[in-house]
């Protein structure tokens, strides 16, 4: 008998892409991967709208990569 139709799981990611905004109000964002099962992510880096470094928050998940 063969197998005809089996039932795989599908393999889950080990990343995601989310995108990470300013907390100085300004509106800047960029893009960045973490790890799918870290914390939410809060790094420093410059905002070139204030022209200083500042806490940039994770917002949101964009996808599964």
């Amino acid at each position: 008998m063969f197998l005809t139709a089996a039932n795989l799981a599908k393999a889950k990611s080990k990343t995601v892409l989310v995108q990470m905004m300013s907390a100085a109000g300004t509106g800047f964002f960029f893009n960045t991967k973490r790890g799918r099962l870290k914390d939410k992510m809060v790094m420093r880096k410059h905002d070139p709208f204030v022209n200083k470094h500042v806490l940039f928050f994770e917002k949101r998940k964009i996808k599964s990569i």
